[in-house]
């Protein structure tokens, strides 16, 4: 029966060229990640060393994205093996690289602290993971660039701690690549990527928003935050915002509706 799954996954791959163009886009921020060349595609980076265990850095409020394989748009290796509900990849004679897509979406200030790929193969560097930035010219480039250990089981490899922060989405796209390299008679298999975000307040101004609210005061980002996002216009005539006084609960009422964008139609 193995036989017959890599004769049948073998003899429908065919010639696809790709091409990418990597710019670096100014403004772009991202912690402590850094960019590299684009991998040679026999060899997608580094493997990791092993698992690395995301609670082992501190203790944020995490959100955990989960793509699985079979959302992945696949160029070469487009199979799907319901028993371990993977996307499947066997290179028999492949003299390219064998990548799958899928887009990442999560909110505009989300730093992203740990990515995760859960797969099975039994050579190292045979798979790797690419996180890219598109801008809207076309042009693209590497925000983490990581290859995988060998396991004949499943495991998911994770990198991080990384510190890429997503600044917003406007003209710009973020894409998961996942690609297996033409490594002769290899056997791969890919689960899901998960990837491990946490939230972040935005910097303040230099100049208060407020007169009773400095740029020292121990609020002062929190405050300037609700102001700019139009939550909270502050106190009396506005110049103000009263930071000590008490909170009403028809006040709460306008902060946590503002927050939630709580609305309900007719």
């Amino acid at each position: 029966m193995a036989r017959l799954r890599r004769l049948i996954v073998g003899v429908c791959f065919w010639i696809a060229a790709t091409a990418t163009v990597w710019s670096q886009e100014s403004g772009w921020t991202s912690g402590r990640a850094s960019r590299r060349a684009a991998p040679v595609p026999s060899a997608p980076g580094l493997p990791l060393g092993g698992t690395v265990d995301p609670k082992a850095f501190g203790t944020h409020d995490y959100t955990i994205t989960v793509i699985s394989g079979l959302d992945f748009n696949s160029q070469l290796c487009p199979y799907q093996d319901a028993a371990t509900l993977s996307s499947i990849c066997h290179c028999n004679g492949c003299t390219e690289a064998a990548h799958s897509y899928a887009t990442l979406d999560i909110p505009a200030g989300a730093v992203i602290d740990y990515i995760g790929v859960n797969n099975a193969t039994p050579v190292d560097a045979s798979m790797g993971f690419t996180l890219h930035f598109r801008d809207h010219l076309g042009g693209s480039a590497q925000l983490l660039s990581f290859s995988f250990p060998a396991h004949e089981g499943f495991a998911t490899d994770m990198a991080g701690p990384l510190g890429i922060l997503i600044p917003d989405h406007k003209d710009r796209a973020f894409i998961l690549d996942v690609e297996r390299a033409p490594a002769e008679d290899v056997l791969s298999y890919f689960g899901y990527v998960e990837v491990w975000w946490r939230r972040t307040v935005s910097e303040p101004p230099a100049t208060p928003t407020f007169g009773d609210v400095p740029n020292g005061h121990p609020f002062y980002q929190f405050i300037e935050a609700l102001a700019a996002s139009g939550i909270t216009g502050g106190c009396g005539d506005g110049s103000n915002y009263c930071p000590d006084a008490a909170l009403t609960r028809g006040q709460m009422a306008v902060f946590l509706s503002k927050a939630l964008g709580l609305h309900w139609p007719n």
